[in-house]
């Protein structure tokens, strides 16, 4: 007898346990009817065992009644039944659920391997967690030596701090479209827009960063500026001609001829104005060659950029206006004319903008070589300026836009910052693709 209480009794608590476990089912599940069903199912059978207690106790005789526990039993199963049907068809619908997730990620990896594109997939901090195979192929890296890997490492720069601000971006407004270099197993640097876009990954915000490799792009826009800087050389160099062959011969014979006149008549009222015209007749001359210098810097095809460099510097430094610190080390004297007439251009324009902008004091200039690579260090103790903001305004800024243009068409790396006081510019360029 007390065996028998005892597994009535166990099996009262193991349906009573159930029916806990199913409603909890209920409150996950969308498919609620089947549940319940389940559920009274097994509430009735923790009712049969308890009225079973009740009449091994002699309270009641309802368990052992010759019509309720056949009806009990029919109902139970009834539930039982009916709820494992539904359960089987939902069963049915999550199996073909399965399939149908199991071949959208077949084809989603399909389109994800196969794309021409590299495709990051990267945390919110950076790390990467998915990349494509164009991307293993083109950085020349496994998938696994990729992943968990941060994305700034990639990076051509070591400039943390922009990868930081891009990621600010894209948290931000949701997407950025933006341009970088990626640096391969071997030290290549491959220029790409960065299309990025922020998700959700398994409830938690991921990146998505499509790499399209820019590199015809680049190189047709080094050849368009390279072949325009060249043209406009080549016009600035003959406007020089001009200038020089023609206009130069005319006002000297213009002066012979006045210093005959004066030599022929020697009269009172001609001294005067006859100096008069002979100075006015050497401005034209000197404004005449000044100009040609600065259509096309003679200097620079008779001494090279250095020397040319040198002499600006001090015709500056000599009007006490701002003092002036060239440097320069280990620099070939064999760049090239397109490289070493931006270089020209760049230090001026930079010094012009100095002058206009800056109420600055003192400009520090360093101008080395080391192997191919040309860096140029430029820092004036100014008022400074918001690059960003300056870059907005189109004609005031067009110089120094310019400047950018120029140094990215060479392959070279343009970085700025404000060191209060002043600002300090580095270029980095590549003297033997700027050939």
């Amino acid at each position: 007898m007390l065996a028998e209480i005892i597994l009535i009794s166990a099996s009262f608590l193991l349906r009573l346990a159930t029916f806990a476990v199913v409603v909890n089912y209920v409150s996950l599940s969308r498919h609620r009817v089947a549940w319940w069903m389940i559920a009274a199912a097994m509430i009735l059978m923790a009712m049969e065992n308890l009225f079973q207690l009740l009449a091994i106790e002699g309270i009641s005789d309802l368990a052992v009644g010759k019509t309720v526990p056949p009806v009990a039993g029919f109902v139970v199963s009834l539930l039982m039944l009916s709820g494992t049907i539904m359960i089987g068809t939902i069963l049915k619908r999550l199996s073909k659920a399965e399939r149908t997730k199991l071949s959208i990620n077949s084809r989603y990896q399909m389109l994800f391997n196969t794309s021409s594109d590299q495709i990051f997939v990267i945390e919110t901090s950076g790390q990467i967690l998915e990349v494509n195979q164009a991307a293993c192929e083109r950085l020349e890296f496994t998938r696994e030596e990729l992943l968990n890997r941060s994305f700034a490492s990639l990076k051509a720069s070591n400039n943390t701090e922009g990868v930081l601000d891009h990621l600010d971006e894209i948290r931000q407004r949701k997407m950025h479209i933006f341009e970088t270099e990626l640096l391969t197993r071997n030290g290549k640097k491959i220029p790409v827009e960065m299309s990025c876009r922020l998700i959700e990954i398994d409830e938690r915000p991921c990146i998505t960063c499509v790499a399209r490799s820019i590199s015809a792009r680049k190189e047709l826009e080094k050849r368009v500026l390279i072949a325009t800087i060249e043209t406009e050389e080549n016009e600035r160099s003959r406007f020089a001609r001009e200038i020089h062959d023609g206009l130069g011969p005319l006002l000297s014979t213009i002066k012979l001829y006045v210093n005959e006149l004066e030599y022929n008549e020697k009269k009172s009222g001609h001294d005067a104005n006859i100096q008069y015209i002979n100075k006015l007749i050497d401005e034209a001359v000197s404004s005449a060659r000044n100009i040609a210098n600065n259509i096309t810097p003679k200097i620079i095809t008779d001494y090279g950029l250095i020397r040319s460099l040198e002499n600006f510097c001090q015709s500056l430094n000599a009007t006490k206006l701002l003092e002036i610190n060239f440097q320069h080390e280990h620099l070939s004297s064999h760049l090239g004319s397109t490289i070493e007439l931006t270089l020209y251009r760049i230090i001026t324009e930079l010094i012009n903008n100095t002058i206009k902008h800056a109420q600055a004091q003192r400009v520090h200039i360093e101008l080395m070589q080391e192997a191919s690579r040309i860096r140029l260090s430029y820092h004036d103790d100014g008022i400074g300026f918001d690059l960003d903001e300056a870059l907005e305004k189109s004609e005031q800024t067009l110089g120094l836009k310019n400047i950018i243009s120029r140094v990215r068409s060479l392959k070279g790396n343009f970085s700025f910052r404000n060191t209060r006081p002043g600002i300090e510019i580095l270029i980095d360029l590549d003297a033997e693709q700027a050939k």
